[in-house]
């Protein structure tokens, strides 16, 4: 069982995959799978500038993050923006591929074709922490 903080953060940086909550306009949540990276006391999460989740961050910052693996999980209550500056964002995309030893194309796409380092496409949404709980 995780018993703090330390261990939360070994924890998230051997995890793969979270379920990261964001909330509509009408106060509808609205959860999806993602792959993520944490650093820096901070969780980041990759994205298509025009998907549901950066909609629904644009119009409310509160988020919800849980990671987990069997019995264990980290569950993490914060608010959430778009990183708008470029050289963050390429350093964030560059820890993602890291993470996930991702192999890319000479036009800089993943293997299903999505360009990560596009800034025009592609946003990291960077996801500071309020509340954790450890279960």
């Amino acid at each position: 069982m995780l018993k703090s903080i330390l261990d939360a953060k070994r924890f998230m940086n051997q995890e793969r995959l979270a379920s990261f909550a964001t909330v509509d306009a009408e106060n509808r949540p609205h959860v999806v799978p993602v792959f993520f990276t944490y650093a820096d006391d901070k969780i980041y999460v990759q994205a298509d500038r025009k998907s549901l989740k950066v909609r629904n961050l644009r119009g409310n910052h509160n988020v919800a993050i849980a990671v987990y693996c069997d019995e264990e999980a980290v569950v993490i209550e914060g608010k959430g923006c778009i990183i708008e500056n470029e050289s963050d964002f390429i350093r964030r995309t560059q820890e993602h591929v890291n993470k996930y030893h991702l192999k890319l194309d000479a036009q800089g796409r993943d293997s299903m074709g999505i360009p990560l380092f596009n800034f025009q496409i592609r946003c990291v949404i960077e996801i500071s922490t309020e509340k954790i709980l450890f279960w």
